[in-house]
């Protein structure tokens, strides 16, 4: 079982978990705009989370597949594993259904993404709809200085013309990989749950955009080793209005059709 305390990060409150291999969480950078609902047709959503954080079982930074082959299939299937149990205890919810062998040929930085979209689809959320340029950038910044994404560095206008209203960041250190990361973030994120309200926040819609058209955009960043932690990995999720980013990486329309995500 892991060891944890509170730690003081740049004045904010940080989660750090001491496993041999140290891991932590950036205190997050909350979305301007709050989640509104309380639960979803299925889940829980802000400003609810759940009643207890759970640590992993199996405790993946501990297993072999984990500690020694860093970051590979068999990890990631330990990851899922203690990811369905979270859900299953927590949330009454379904393990999540994907192609692994898909998920693990693409980049780190659009594991990331499919994962946020993974859970926010779950709980009846939209998914962010692409992935950008613009905004990985910033997100590897985050990633660099072991540090959420820098907000200060959004401009007021997109690629494409639409302008941001809101946004929240998550960073982490040492948990492997993206899906490691998310366990983290989601499901041993109590008593404060910000980088899961982040994660599951609901940053814009039409009523916000004065009646023009709203989206979900999202950036991420990450590095392999040579960090604080060793891996240090990003999330930058951004409200939109008007029109959608044109500097696209990738977009949830692809990745359901490459993983076959099963809703």
């Amino acid at each position: 079982m892991p060891i944890r305390r509170l730690v003081a990060a740049a004045g904010a409150a940080a989660m750090a978990s001491l496993l041999g291999s140290p891991a932590a969480l950036a205190a997050p950078v909350s979305p301007a705009v709050p989640g509104a609902a309380a639960v979803a047709r299925t889940g829980i959503l802000p400003p609810h989370n759940p009643s207890r954080s759970l640590p992993p079982s199996p405790e993946f930074l501990t297993v072999p597949a984990c500690s020694t082959a860093r970051d590979g299939t068999s990890c990631d299937r330990e990851v899922l594993r203690a990811t369905g149990r979270a859900r299953s205890i927590l949330e009454h919810l379904h393990g999540m259904s994907f192609s692994l062998t898909a998920y693990r040929k693409l980049s780190h930085v659009k594991q990331l993404f499919v994962t946020v979209n993974l859970e926010r689809v779950a709980r009846g959320l939209g998914p962010a709809a692409v992935l950008t340029t613009s905004l990985d950038a910033i997100a590897q910044t985050g990633a660099q200085s072991d540090d959420d994404p820098p907000l200060s560095q959004l401009p007021s206008q997109l690629p494409g013309g639409g302008h941001w209203i809101s946004a929240g960041g998550n960073w982490a250190g040492g948990l492997r990989s993206p899906l490691g990361s998310n366990y983290a973030w989601m499901y041993d994120d109590g008593p404060g749950w910000g980088h899961r309200d982040n994660i599951l926040g609901r940053y814009a819609n039409r009523t916000r955009c004065g009646g023009s058209a709203s989206d979900l955009a999202m950036g991420a960043g990450y590095i392999g080793s040579g960090k604080q932690y060793g891996d240090s990995e990003t999330e930058l999720l951004v409200g939109v209005c008007g029109h959608a980013p044109t500097d696209i990486i990738f977009r949830w329309t692809t990745a359901t059709r490459l993983l076959h995500v099963k809703f």
